[in-house]
């Protein structure tokens, strides 16, 4: 896919503030394409994302739209990531290419929220349950490829570990701690990995008994991403049968963090939740 085609977060991110930007200096495309000395079609790539824009470009259009600092420099921090090279880079043979920003947003997010219902989540799995996961989705490939999507995963889990840290809060829900992958030995682990894993400073790991009613919008798994420090953009990650999806829509992600927080608000301890994970354990 070409340099003209390829859309990315970060550059929808974009588009979308240099549309608004323009309606609100009361420009159409033509008229603003004849002040930045761009073809309104070229314009129209650029808004919609599909575009994209070299540092000085980019710089040249906030000149124009007399854009405040802040937001220059939020928006330009944005472009820069964008072409930023990252060990994901090694894997573009093996995943898709909405894998691969969705793994680079992940690597530059300052937060990560987690609601998940079924499975550990992936930034906290171990080898050995990843395994057991990625080979039941994709029965189908040669254990060499199997060893590579473990691989992708588990290398995903630095960004609990670089400078900066990333922040991760979780709510877990009991039924995944319960339900069995890849025989006792395995959940042991796991479970164990767990517990140290939510030990450190900059996680925190809440688990949503199986008796609590956590209403309708508690449905299925999402990740909520704060990206950039201070962050500069929120999407959420969520996965299905069919796919995976990225959602960028301010009151759609505003709506996930207000579920994050309901189901945390009725979720067990830091204490408590290591306590349950323990018993958990005793009993396998």
């Amino acid at each position: 896919m070409s340099e003209a085609t390829l859309s990315t977060t970060r550059r929808r991110k974009i588009g979308r503030v240099l549309r608004q930007l323009r309606e609100e200096a009361g420009y159409t495309l033509k008229t603003a394409g004849k002040q930045l000395e761009r073809s309104p079609s070229s314009l129209s790539q650029i808004e919609n994302g599909v575009q994209w824009l070299r540092l000085r470009d980019l710089g040249f259009i906030l000149d124009q739209y007399n854009v405040p600092t802040d937001l220059r420099a939020a928006l330009m921090t944005l472009n820069e990531q964008d072409r930023q090279p990252g060990w994901w880079d090694a894997y573009k043979d093996l995943v898709t290419p909405e894998a691969l920003d969705r793994v680079s947003l992940e690597h530059d997010a300052s937060q990560i929220l987690v609601g998940e219902t079924t499975f550990i989540p992936g930034l906290l799995q171990t080898e050995a349950y990843a395994h057991t996961v990625i080979q039941g989705i994709t029965p189908k490939h040669s254990e060499t490829v199997i060893e590579r999507f473990v691989e992708f995963r588990l290398a995903r889990q630095n960004v609990l570990h670089q400078d900066p840290v990333t922040k991760l809060d979780v709510v877990l829900d009991e039924a995944a701690l319960r339900r069995m992958r890849g025989g006792r030995q395995v959940m042991r682990s796991q479970l164990r990995r767990l517990v140290n894993q939510s030990e450190l400073e900059n996680v925190q790991l809440s688990i949503l008994p199986l008796a609590i009613d956590a209403g309708s919008d508690y449905a299925g798994q999402f990740e909520l991403l704060d990206v950039g420090r201070p962050p500069i953009l929120t999407v959420v990650l969520t996965e299905h049968l069919a796919g995976q999806a990225i959602i960028e829509a301010s009151p759609e992600t505003a709506h996930y963090r207000v579920t994050f927080e309901q189901i945390r608000s009725l979720s067990l301890s830091e204490t408590a939740s290591r306590d349950l994970i323990n018993e958990i354990i005793s009993e396998l």
